[in-house]
Order: structure tokens, then C-alpha cells, then sequence
């Protein structure tokens, strides 16, 4: 399988994935990996209708994308992984998903969030978690969009 894009977004299909990232990295399939989401029809029915013609979007639990990429189910694919937080990126690289480099997008902003870019925020757990994945040597970079404004996370999580 062809993982082109392994993206963090906490909004999961929208506008800058199914236009900006799909187009510039030529993806044909995109696997929506989150539990709720994936058991909530009327939200994947909406983020389908967000889904460009050409792109085949796929809504999983963490369990069922791990064995579906696993079992090279999208062989012969360009595959996105999208995943809403870095809870959810942590549970499919304990289950062997391997991956070299995360594009982070929209982490929301909120209570007790530390702002590591400009449009991702992390609470002091998350933070745990995404330094655990970078200690993996997984590149971290946030970026909205292609050619947008680029922001090493590795080297962001170090002052914290």
C-alpha cells in the first residue's frame, strides 16, 4: 500500500484535505480512522459528501484500519491516514502501523492547551504522547495546507 500522507486533524475530512492534500499528493483513498466517527452514520454520510470525486473515503476504528493496513487491504492504492489527536496516531503505532512523518493540522485550542503552532494546541497529556511518538524517530511537522506555513514539531516539543 502507498501511504502518501499520514495527517493529524482533529476535524477529519474538510475543505484543506479533500481539496489542498488529496490534489497535491495525488491521493485516491482516504482511511478516517476514529471510533466514534466511524460508528456515527449521519457524520460519515456529511464528511463523504466533503470528499472530492476520485477520492474514497473510508471510515474505521482503530482496530479495523490497523488490520485492513496490516493486511495490505489498499494495496495498489494512494492512501491517506487521517486521524482526529495523537491519542489515536499512538494506538495504530502500537498496533505496527509504521510511518516515517506526520503532517499535523487543526489540534483546537481550549483550557489548559499549550500552543505548539499556529493552529495546534496540546493539553499536557497529549504533549506526553506526541513526544513519545517523536522519540520513535517519526518526523512531526505542522502544516494547514501545501506550501503553507511549516512548523517542525520535533523541535517545538523540546521546550516543553
Amino acid at each position: 500500500m502507498g501511504i502518501e500522507l499520514v495527517r493529524v486533524d482533529d476535524r477529519l475530512i474538510h475543505g484543506q484535505v479533500a481539496i489542498g492534500w488529496t490534489r497535491s499528493r495525488g491521493i485516491n483513498t482516504i482511511l478516517a480512522i476514529d471510533d466514534p466517527t466511524a460508528k456515527n452514520k449521519m457524520q460519515c454520510q456529511l464528511m463523504k459528501m466533503a470528499t472530492p470525486p476520485g477520492v474514497t473515503p473510508y471510515f474505521l476504528t482503530i482496530d479495523e484500519a490497523a488490520e485492513k493496513i496490516l493486511n495490505d487491504t489498499y494495496k495498489n492504492k494512494k492512501v491517506m491516514i487521517l486521524v482526529k489527536g495523537p491519542a489515536e496516531l499512538a494506538a495504530l503505532i502500537e498496533k505496527g502501523i509504521e510511518m516515517k512523518e506526520v503532517n499535523i493540522g487543526n489540534q483546537r485550542s481550549g483550557e489548559n492547551k499549550l500552543q505548539l503552532a499556529s493552529q495546534m494546541f496540546a493539553t499536557r497529556e497529549e504533549l506526553e504522547i506526541w513526544k513519545g511518538i517523536a522519540q520513535k524517530g517519526i518526523k512531526l511537522y505542522a502544516q494547514g495546507v501545501p506550501g503553507g506555513a511549516y512548523v517542525d514539531v520535533n523541535d517545538a516539543l523540546k521546550k516543553y
